[in-house]
């Protein structure tokens, strides 16, 4: 099983390396938004992050730290998110194209261990935008990689009945699709292939911090 304190070490020892968290800087292929207008002049730094699915297994998929990369729950070294899926039914199943999406909880950790706070304040009925607390979990295709079909993507939107509000959302069959909820966020696989992708601590709205990126891959339907 994945061992905290081994992580907790890791994260306290990349603290006396040279790392900064870019606060007050997008990632490259992200969207600015005025996502609670919450920016203070202060920002978290992730000691490690974890990728929960939402269902049935709630299984612990990947664990990111700065020094070990990404692993697997049992601390076994992985370049790709493993099996995202969790299907009541099923069970854990990799993404097909045009299949089901991912629901995944994305959990950041402070290098002393204690987690960052992520939540749903309010949550609009119609719109189902979302007010987050200060800090959110995102991702962004990997540098280079924006204009993939792997996924849906093709960049982040405001919901047009609230074009001040945050960009929270993506376009699939001419509709707006929310993929960034706060304390989760949907992937939804589009055409068989495979992208990179970062997970990134939001504040507000900028970056930071953001993971290695890792690969996720979507097979053709059978």
């Amino acid at each position: 099983m994945f061992n905290k304190s081994n992580f907790l070490i890791s994260a306290l020892i990349a603290t006396l390396l040279v790392f900064t968290a870019a606060c007050g800087d997008d990632p490259e292929n992200g969207n600015q938004d005025n996502q609670n207008n919450q920016t203070t002049n202060e920002h978290e730094q992730a000691g490690w992050v974890e990728i929960e699915t939402r269902g049935a297994a709630s299984e612990i998929i990947a664990v990111w730290d700065e020094i070990e990369g990404w692993q697997d729950a049992e601390g076994n070294a992985i370049d790709e998110l493993p099996t995202p899926i969790d299907d009541e039914v099923d069970g854990m199943l990799p993404f097909t194209e045009m299949g089901p999406r991912a629901s995944l909880t994305v959990r950041f950790f402070n290098p002393d261990g204690t987690e960052i706070e992520m939540s749903t304040l309010d949550r609009d009925d119609d719109t189902r935008v979302r007010t987050c607390s200060e800090y959110s979990a995102r991702y962004f295709p990997a540098d280079g990689e924006e204009e993939t079909t792997v996924i849906y993507w093709g960049g982040l939107m405001r919901h047009p009945d609230d074009p001040t509000g945050p960009a929270q959302f993506i376009e699939i069959d001419d509709e707006p699709v929310g993929i960034f909820h706060c304390d989760h966020v949907h992937i939804y696989p589009q055409d068989a292939g495979e992208v990179d992708v970062e997970f990134v601590l939001w504040h507000g709205d900028h970056s930071d911090d953001v993971t290695d990126p890792i690969t996720i891959r979507v097979y053709e339907e059978e």
